[in-house]
């Protein structure tokens, strides 16, 4: 029996740093009987090297560093900035990246809607990194590549998951031809619970779904709507969290996480990245400010290394960005104080998915039901008070 020890199931990010590092290749990345994608040692085959276990972000600490300044910005380009989520950030940093000689590995989603790290080195190829995708990807697969580009002496930047920054950090370390960014994670969904969401939805509808997306341009991608389209790029599915959509309420309402982001390591005010990005919520608390939040980007400089890639995409002219107290950055952004926590409605899917042989579907709709019965009753109980504020304005309006 193999002595290694990987993070245990309650905290493994499924970031495959374990699996990238074996040398003899016998860690495997597979779902469990929940849909939850964790490292498999294959004890015959293991060497107890420990290898694996150094490279762990969980196991031992990745380097991380405190934010020197914070940005709300945006890109000047209006159609990247109208189909890109929140401001269109990400896609303005790929761009220069790739202008300058980079290969970019960011997320994109596959024909079957799973979503992999890819490495691209065109800018016609980062069309496929644009928009949200809220559920686990595969990063791990990307790794032998970053690697092989680094030992080149090749320039690399990599969008994604804390976790998934954290695991490159661990195994290459920071040489300076890799710039990392993190983006700001309120959890992972296991893809097994959006493939059956997409299944059911075609089934109900008869139609075989060719596209999906999760804030969807044509509905403006601030009201984070769930769209499928179908082999003739016709749309016959669009809800909201608040219409109903089981999906998008398990990850908006941190329902159908993974374990592990419940007890995230890297939700805190020290960041993994060089650079952080996030939706700029609670933007103008600290300091007048004469925009609204919608299509708004946080930037987060926190190493030399980011600011410097920072200035350049202002002298460019590529973004617009205004730097904002940094106090406002966290106050806005529970994730960047620390983790989600379970709520009751968690505990509900939990139980159900237990007992009904991880059906997502079956399990998400006693706990949406729940929620809704929740909010109505709060929005009855708020009413008279929100008529009071009302009234309140009126007199006030009418005095002066």
């Amino acid at each position: 029996m193999s002595t290694v020890k990987l993070a245990g199931h309650d905290v493994c990010t499924g970031c495959g740093a374990c699996a990238f590092k074996c040398p003899k290749h016998c860690i495997s990345m597979r779902e469990d009987s929940m849909g939850i994608v964790l490292p498999v040692i294959d004890a015959i085959s293991c060497i107890e090297c420990h290898q694996c276990e150094t490279v762990c972000p969980i196991l031992n600490e990745a380097e991380a560093c405190k934010p020197e300044k914070a940005y709300a910005a945006w890109s000047n380009d209006e159609e990247e900035r109208l189909t890109s989520a929140s401001g269109g950030i990400a896609i303005e940093m790929y761009k220069q990246a790739v202008r300058n000689g980079y290969t970019a590995i960011g997320a994109s989603q596959n024909d079957d809607f799973s979503v992999t790290h890819k490495a691209v080195s065109t800018l016609e190829e980062l069309v496929s990194f644009k928009n949200s995708k809220y559920v686990f990807s595969d990063a791990y697969a990307v790794f032998p590549e970053i690697k092989r580009l680094l030992n080149e002496g090749k320039n690399v930047i990599f969008i994604g998951l804390p976790c998934q920054v954290a695991a490159l950090r661990k195994i290459f370390h920071s040489p300076d031809n890799l710039l990392l960014v993190d983006l700001v994670c309120h959890g992972s969904t296991p893809y097994a619970y959006l493939k059956q969401h997409v299944d059911t939805l075609s089934r109900q509808a008869g139609k075989t779904a060719r596209r999906m997306s999760f804030r969807d341009p044509a509905a403006y991608t601030y009201t984070y709507t769930f769209t499928l389209y179908d082999t003739d790029n016709r749309r016959f599915y669009a809800k909201r969290t608040k219409d109903g959509d089981t999906y998008q309420f398990g990850y908006h309402r941190a329902v159908s996480y993974r374990e592990n982001c419940y007890h995230c390591r890297f939700a805190q005010p020290r960041r993994v990245g060089d650079i952080t990005l996030a939706d700029y919520n609670g933007l103008g608390r600290y300091a007048p400010c004469a925009y609204d939040h919608k299509n708004v980007s946080l930037i987060l400089e926190n190493t030399s290394k980011g600011s410097a890639f920072m200035e350049q995409l202002v002298e460019n002219r590529q973004i617009y960005a205004e730097q904002r107290p940094l106090e406002e950055s966290f106050e806005s952004n529970s994730q960047l104080r620390h983790p989600i926590k379970k709520s009751k409605y968690r505990l509900q899917f939990e139980k159900k998915m237990a007992v009904n042989g991880a059906d997502f579907e079956a399990a998400i709709k006693e706990p949406l039901a729940k929620y809704r019965r929740d909010t109505r009753m709060k929005n009855i109980i708020a009413l008279p008070i929100r008529v009071i504020r009302k009234i309140k304005k009126l007199l006030i309006l009418t005095i002066q």
